[in-house]
C-alpha cells in the first residue's frame, strides 16, 4: 500500500505541474495575441484615419503679378501684388485679384462689365479659364480716359483693341507662372470663335485662321506690354505734332537728362514753346536701339530738332527709368534747354 500512495503522490505531482504549465503557455498565448490585436488594431486605425495633406491647408503669402492697360496709352504695365493663399490655386487667385482691378496709379482694369469666374483650371502648361457670358458684352468706352468721346465710325475698332488689351491682361498675367505657356478662353463652359468673342484682332496676318475658326490657346504677347521703346516712341510721336503736356508728361521721369529735376506740370508747361508743326520730325522709327539695365533702359533715337531756326539732326540715347513697374522717359536734351 505504501508503494501504491507513492505512485499516486507522483503521478498527481505530475498532473498538477502539466496543468500549472499549461495554463501559463495559455495565458501567455492570450497575451500575445491581445498584444498582436492592439497592434493591428492600432495600425488599421492609422489607415483609416490619416493624416491629411492639403498644399493650401496652411495660409502663406505669396506674389503675383498683374497686368493692367495703362491709363492713358494703349499697352500693358504690370502690378506686383502680396495676397494671401489658403484653399485656392494660385491661378484662380490670379484671376480674381486681376478682376478686382488695380491698386496703384496710372493702371485700369479693361474688362466686359459684369465679367466673372466660372472656373479656372491648369492642365500641364495650359491654363483653361473658364469666364460667365458678360465677357461678350462691350467694354464701357466711358470708363477709359481718352476713349470718352469715341465716334460711331471709330467705335468698333477701339471696342476691338479694347477687347484685345482685356484678353492679354489675363494671358500675360497667368503666363507670369512657372510652366504656363498657354491660356485657353472660354465662355460658358463652351468654346467660341474669335467673331463670337469679339477677338478677332488676335488673328496674326498670314494665318491660316478666319473669324469663324474656334479661339485657339494663346501665348504670352510682350508686344502688348510697354518697353522703353514703346514709350519713347510716343513721347516722340507726341512731340512731332503739337503736344498735349497733359498726356506726355506722366511718361517723363522725375529726372532729366542734363540731372536736373522735372518741374511740375504747370510749370512745365509754361516753359515750353509752342513750335508749330511740332517740335521734332522723323521718318519711319525714330528708335535705332535698345538696352536693358534691370530698372533701367537705354534708347538711341534719331530725329530733327525743329526748336531753333536752323533744323539740326540729332542722334541720342534717352535713359528711361523704370519706377513703380512703368517705363519713364528723362527729358531729351533739346527740352531740357527750356527747363
Amino acid at each position: 500500500m505504501t508503494d501504491i500512495k507513492k505512485i499516486l503522490l507522483i503521478a498527481l505531482a505530475v498532473v498538477i505541474l502539466m496543468i500549472h504549465t499549461g495554463c501559463a503557455g495559455l495565458i501567455d498565448n492570450l497575451r500575445s495575441r491581445q498584444n498582436n490585436s492592439d497592434i493591428i488594431a492600432e495600425n488599421e486605425g492609422q489607415e483609416a484615419d490619416p493624416v491629411p495633406i492639403d498644399p493650401y491647408e496652411q495660409a502663406r503669402e505669396i506674389q503675383i503679378v498683374l497686368y493692367f492697360k495703362h491709363e492713358i496709352a494703349d499697352f500693358l504695365i504690370p502690378e506686383i501684388r502680396t495676397v494671401t493663399q489658403e484653399k485656392k490655386s494660385t491661378e484662380q487667385i490670379i484671376m480674381e485679384e486681376l478682376l478686382k482691378g488695380p491698386q496703384g496709379f496710372e493702371r485700369l482694369l479693361v474688362m466686359p462689365p459684369g465679367t466673372d469666374i466660372i472656373d479656372v483650371i491648369r492642365r500641364n502648361d495650359t491654363v483653361f479659364v473658364n469666364l460667365t457670358d458678360d465677357f461678350l458684352n462691350p467694354i464701357d468706352l466711358t470708363a477709359i480716359p481718352g476713349r470718352e468721346n469715341t465716334s460711331e465710325e471709330d467705335y468698333p475698332a477701339v471696342q476691338a483693341e479694347m477687347k484685345r488689351l482685356a484678353v492679354y491682361s489675363i494671358v500675360n498675367s497667368l503666363t507670369m507662372l512657372e510652366g504656363v505657356n498657354l491660356v485657353k478662353l472660354m465662355v460658358n463652359n463652351t468654346q467660341l470663335s474669335y467673331h463670337e468673342m469679339g477677338t478677332e484682332l488676335l488673328i496674326e496676318e498670314g494665318s491660316e485662321l478666319e473669324p469663324d475658326s474656334p479661339m485657339v490657346a494663346l501665348r504670352r504677347n510682350k508686344n502688348m506690354n510697354q518697353s522703353p521703346a514703346r514709350t519713347v516712341r510716343l513721347l516722340l510721336n507726341a512731340l512731332s505734332a503739337e503736344p498735349d503736356w497733359d498726356l506726355v508728361y506722366p511718361f517723363l521721369s522725375s529726372k532729366t537728362m542734363d540731372g536736373s529735376t522735372l518741374p511740375p506740370l504747370d510749370e512745365f508747361k509754361a516753359q515750353m514753346p509752342s513750335v508749330v508743326g511740332g517740335m521734332i520730325e522723323f521718318e519711319g522709327n525714330p528708335v535705332l536701339d535698345e538696352e536693358y539695365f534691370y530698372d533701367k533702359a537705354f534708347v538711341t533715337v534719331q530725329y530733327t530738332d525743329k526748336t531753333n531756326e536752323t533744323a539740326k539732326e540729332v542722334t541720342e540715347t534717352l535713359t528711361v527709368d523704370l519706377i513703380d513697374g512703368i517705363w519713364k522717359v528723362r527729358l531729351p536734351s533739346f527740352l531740357s534747354q527750356f527747363n
